[in-house]
């Protein structure tokens, strides 16, 4: 699979039984007279600034497998930038998301991609809102999402909506947190599956330790693990663009 591919597969399938460990929830929340989605969304991870130091991925594409560490910044409002490397620590490429804006920095091929995330949308029908999905998060639109997180042997399910996709969701009654999320354009032929488990807790917010995305063919797969988060950050994000890389314009 060439640099590129994986590159852009990371982006777009994270743009899948759940074990589960014990969190209290008292502590997180507060408040116990929150509803479940009410929980759900004051526990999204993405209302602060964050680093992952490590994640560990796993990428299985067509029988091929392939094993990457990575880093990612998140600060407010809805910016990225992630670092790919190669288990032994070298960087492949440096990737850099805004509301409108993705720049990639391929340093394996010298090549600087640029493109904005209406083209992302256009062309792989997933769009860079869904991002927060990737760890996890409840994006809850308040327009267009119907019914109530109504718990049944510990478990909620949500139908929401993003950019015109549907999204299905699964929760964690007790941690109030998403363990299955489905997105799918209205015919659900095409679309991608999250599962999330092993949840841990950091700074009065959960998050999951092990996160899996499977498109619905099954042919593209990504496994992530994250061991922590770090909410005590104050350095701002900074994308230099690699010094003559031949640049791509993405469409």
């Amino acid at each position: 699979m060439s640099g590129r591919s994986i590159i852009l597969m990371i982006i777009i399938l994270s743009g899948c039984s759940v074990s589960r460990r014990a969190v209290e929830t008292k502590n997180v929340y507060g408040d116990s007279s929150l509803s479940l989605l009410e929980k759900a969304v004051k526990g999204n991870v993405m209302h602060r600034n964050f680093n992952i130091p490590k994640a560990e991925i796993e990428i299985f594409n067509n029988g091929e497998k392939q094993k990457l560490l990575a880093y990612m910044k998140y600060r407010e409002p809805g910016m990225y930038l992630i670092s790919i490397r190669s288990r032994a620590g070298i960087e492949a490429a440096r990737i850099y998301i805004t509301k409108d804006t993705l720049l990639i920095n391929d340093k394996i091929y010298k090549k600087l991609y640029c493109g904005s995330t209406e083209d992302l949308t256009g062309k792989y029908g997933i769009s860079t809102a869904a991002l927060p999905l990737i760890i996890g998060d409840f994006l809850y639109q308040y327009e267009g999402d119907t019914g109530l997180l109504n718990c049944k042997n510990g478990e909620a399910e949500f139908i929401g909506t993003l950019n015109q996709n549907e999204i299905r969701y699964k929760l964690d009654c007790k941690l109030a947190k998403v363990t299955d999320a489905n997105i799918s354009a209205g015919n659900r032929t095409v679309g991608i599956n999250m599962k999330f488990s092993d949840f841990k807790e950091t700074d009065n917010f959960i998050f999951p330790g092990v996160i899996q995305v499977e498109d619905f063919s099954k042919q593209n797969q990504i496994k992530i693990e994250l061991s922590s988060i770090n909410f005590d950050v104050s350095d701002n994000i900074e994308f230099i663009p690699g010094k003559n890389y031949e640049i791509v314009v993405l469409k």
